[in-house]
């Protein structure tokens, strides 16, 4: 079915471009042009297509093919009756032999749409960064510092003894409860955010290049000031997160509605200042990682944007 639709397209003129969601078929007629976007109302994963999906879809559609254009939806199913949303009706020429298709059936979803969902829609990589940090909490709490000396951050033994690794293993420890109650209640709330907005992989390079440069830039603030003190914490990560939502905030605010601006400054700035009335926090570990996740989403973002191109 979503086949022999996709050759009706092509048969009526339109062509496939691709977005940042699903691909849209896009024909010109007097130099207007309109778009189709075909999907079905259930995402690979299970979860299924929401209103909001649709509407994030329908504007990376008309941010490739032109604002103000007409776009049509046909949204499959595999449990149901299937959808032609054309409010405007700009595409009854399509809706007979679409409807005719429909009628007769006959074939099941394909295998491609397996390899690109319209939008994450779950939080699996928060999920399982939240887990890693959970095991390795329990751990730590069970045998004590010799889990610390194993993977926390310390600028001499980075910096002088090349043991690189503790870039990445002291984002994944925690000094106590609380530090780890703070930080995953934190991960958990603006992590599956971005998680969403992204996907699974943006995300995971997002947090672990802001984790790994954060402590990279702890390390060298702390031997630049002669302090040697062991370090660890996902707070470097997660204010990459932070930085990251700051950078979708100016590049595709569309697709961080939602979340108000004031508030996402808000957040950054109030813990930015309870860190440093605080005695033991590893403000530069969070000055890095903001600026290094903010970085890294503007460099994702227009990768990503010359790639449609």
């Amino acid at each position: 079915m979503y086949q022999r639709i996709i050759e009706l397209l092509r048969i009526h003129g339109y062509t496939k471009e691709d977005t940042m969601a699903d691909p849209i078929y896009i024909k010109t007629v007097s130099g207007t042009k309109k778009g189709v976007f075909v999907l079905y109302d259930e995402n690979p994963d299970g979860s299924r297509v929401t209103q909001e999906d649709i509407e994030d879809m329908m504007r990376e559609g008309r941010r490739t093919a032109g604002e103000g254009i007409p776009i049509l939806v046909i949204l499959l199913s595999e449990h149901g009756k299937a959808v032609f949303m054309d409010p405007e009706h700009r595409f009854d020429e399509l809706y007979e032999p679409v409807s005719m298709i429909l009628r007769t059936g006959g074939e099941t979803r394909p295998k491609e749409r397996k390899k690109k969902p319209l939008f994450p829609g779950t939080y699996k990589m928060t999920v399982i960064i939240f887990a890693v940090n959970l095991i390795l909490f329990i751990v730590s709490e069970v045998y004590g510092d010799i889990i610390y000396y194993m993977g926390a951050g310390r600028p001499d033994l980075i910096l002088y003894d090349h043991q690189f690794y503790r870039l990445i293993t002291s984002n994944y420890l925690h000094f106590g409860w609380d530090h780890f109650y703070g930080n995953m209640v934190t991960l958990i709330i603006l992590g599956s955010t971005l998680e969403k907005m992204v996907g699974s992989l943006s995300y995971f390079l997002i947090y672990t290049g802001s984790g790994i440069l954060g402590s990279l830039v702890s390390a060298m603030y702390y031997e630049a000031v002669g302090e040697i003190a062991w370090s660890a914490g996902a707070s470097g990560a997660i204010y990459g997160i932070i930085g990251a939502l700051i950078a979708m905030l100016i590049f595709q605010r569309e697709r961080i509605r939602r979340i108000g601006g004031r508030w996402l400054v808000f957040v950054a700035a109030g813990s930015l200042f309870h860190g440093f009335q605080s005695v033991g926090t590893d403000n530069a570990a969070h000055v890095g990682g903001c600026v290094s996740g903010f970085i890294l989403a503007g460099l994702l973002h227009v990768l990503l944007t010359e790639k449609q191109e």
